[in-house]
């Protein structure tokens, strides 16, 4: 029996066969082939494009005559839209003249889109804000016969609408219902704001007295010269005690 037929009726040496075979054409492709297919081209340094606003990437890279291609276009935080925030190769990579390039671009920072914030109290709506990586901005004070005390009954950006992340809202806080009958409403413990807001809409005149307090926020009402709930005079004025910081004085 020779070689020949001892392969073709023995199944372990057709498997030693094969295994050669592989052996001597991986060791052809890269010793010989692959530094010949090389050389065919010239090789240079790519050039680094990355931070680079795409119009620029593309005439630059399209100078040394390679061939530009957008392989994606994503959200990136830390650049604006029309900058190249990755290449490939890389930069500096010694490539053939003429190969492709793929740039990903920014496309900016991803809007974020503003939450409903009516009907809730005014704790809620900044939770709801901080989870939307938004800031609650001013708060405004309004009767309405529509909405309870103390919810929110409007927002500077409509529910849906893209806004930047950290962006500040402004919302406006009911009041209630307004009473018909001219009455001092209940102030204390209500922040000064509110407590002009609810004075404007009564008609009735203020006058302020400052007092410093450690244990109470700053601007919020202490006491109040009329008591609630008692009808005035239109000549008459209410006098608040108004919670202050306390100064703190050098040794």
């Amino acid at each position: 029996m020779n070689i020949l037929d001892w392969v073709r009726e023995t199944w372990w040496a057709k498997i030693i066969v094969a295994v050669v075979l592989l052996i001597i054409f991986t060791v052809i492709m890269d010793k010989i082939v692959m530094p010949l297919y090389v050389q065919l081209g010239d090789e240079t340094d790519l050039p680094d494009v990355i931070e680079m606003p795409i119009s620029e990437a593309q005439s630059l890279l399209s100078a040394q005559g390679f061939q530009v291609v957008i392989r994606d276009s994503l959200y990136d935080t830390n650049h604006p839209a029309g900058i190249v925030i990755e290449q490939n190769p890389y930069p500096y990579a010694v490539v053939k003249e003429g190969r492709r390039v793929y740039l990903t671009v920014s496309i900016g920072e991803k809007p974020i889109i503003m939450p409903n914030l009516f009907g809730v109290s005014p704790r809620e709506a900044e939770l709801i804000l901080d989870t939307h990586e938004l800031k609650l901005g001013s708060k405004n004070y309004v009767y309405s016969d529509r909405y309870h005390e103390g919810t929110v009954m409007g927002q500077s950006y409509p529910q849906g609408q893209e806004i930047k992340s950290r962006a500040r809202i402004d919302i406006i806080i009911s009041l209630g219902q307004l009473s018909v009958e001219a009455v001092v409403p209940d102030l204390v413990g209500k922040s000064l704001h509110e407590a002009r807001e609810r004075l404007r809409a009564v008609k009735l005149k203020i006058a302020v007295e400052w007092e410093e307090r450690d244990n109470i926020l700053p601007e919020t009402i202490i006491s109040q010269s009329l008591p609630a709930g008692q009808n005035f005079s239109p000549d008459e004025t209410i006098f608040l005690v108004v919670s202050k910081e306390m100064e703190i004085e050098d040794d």
